[in-house]
């Protein structure tokens, strides 16, 4: 066994400079792992391998790509995969009555079907080290955030994802952690900024900003750390419904994400209450008058 194959292996998908991704790459690799880090250009790759990680070419849309990568994390790992890191994902912040089926199902594809299709392609690799999944999803899944109610229902198909494949794969040691992300200062996932229609009924309020996240957010490096501690942790041990010293199912982790956690245990009404004030629907609320009065 090669000394790279004797170290936990780990693939992260997404890994361009600047992102959870890279930070989540460059954080196992402190951590003595054999880190496989996946992006789609090539500006991307040069820059992680120039850091000594593994660089593997990986569109997570392209099956194509996601089989050759496939066949490389075989010959690196030999046909063994510790930890998948699904990271690569899409935002899409746009009203949804404005949204169209196009690029709703763009988005559910990235976040969605492409972490299913590349976690069943390396399954064999997780079973036979009988691994961890590392889904990275977000507080949108379960808050109602205005505007990024695509995105949303993405990251809540896949918080849906990790929680059944966890009691699926159970009895095959294979863990499943979801990572509940809040606010992270990073480059983020691509797709964040795309033009309204001129005549969306949101107009007055496309350049709105709202009142969470906007001070300090904790950074990629921060996030990345917590992170890789808790996927780490190892197998631990279990008592009934209760896990003890291991990794978990699942981790809150970002600025606010005990206000959201507080936030989400008062129940959808409050929730819709306070979401309502932390975004500027007065604007939208004076258009209206406006308009009634002419």
């Amino acid at each position: 066994m090669s000394v790279q194959q004797s170290r936990k292996s780990v693939l992260i998908t997404g890994c361009s400079p600047g992102g959870i991704g890279f930070a989540l790459a460059q954080e196992f690799q402190s951590r003595n792992c054999n880190v496989i880090a996946t992006a789609r250009k090539p500006e991307a790759l040069a820059e992680l391998a120039a850091l000594g990680l593994t660089a593997v070419r990986l569109d997570v849309d392209d099956e194509d790509s996601i089989n050759e990568a496939k066949a490389q994390v075989e010959e690196i790992t030999g046909g063994k995969l510790d930890i998948l890191v699904n990271n690569a994902g899409v935002r899409y912040v746009m009203p949804l009555t404005d949204a169209t089926p196009e690029r709703v199902r763009s988005v559910f594809e990235t976040n969605v079907i492409s972490v299913m299709t590349l976690t069943n392609k390396l399954m064999p690799f997780l079973l036979a080290s009988e691994g961890l999944i590392v889904n990275i999803s977000s507080y949108s899944d379960r808050l109602g955030y205005p505007f990024k109610g695509v995105y949303a229902m993405s990251k809540a198909a896949l918080t849906a994802y990790s929680r059944n494949l966890s009691v699926e794969l159970a009895h095959y040691n294979v863990r499943v952690l979801n990572v509940v992300t809040s606010f992270v200062s990073s480059k983020g996932q691509s797709g964040v900024a795309e033009p309204w229609p001129q005549d969306s009924l949101f107009d007055s309020m496309r350049d709105a900003g709202q009142k969470v996240g906007s001070g300090r957010r904790m950074t990629a490096e921060e996030y990345a750390k917590d992170v890789v501690t808790e996927t780490l942790r190892g197998k631990g041990w279990s008592f009934g419904p209760w896990r003890f010293f291991g990794t978990r199912e699942m981790m809150r982790i970002g600025t606010s994400s005990t206000k959201m956690w507080f936030l989400e245990m008062l129940g959808e009404g409050w929730i819709r209450f306070i979401m309502l004030r932390m975004w500027p629907f007065w604007k939208l609320k004076d258009t209206l008058h406006n308009k009634k009065g002419n």
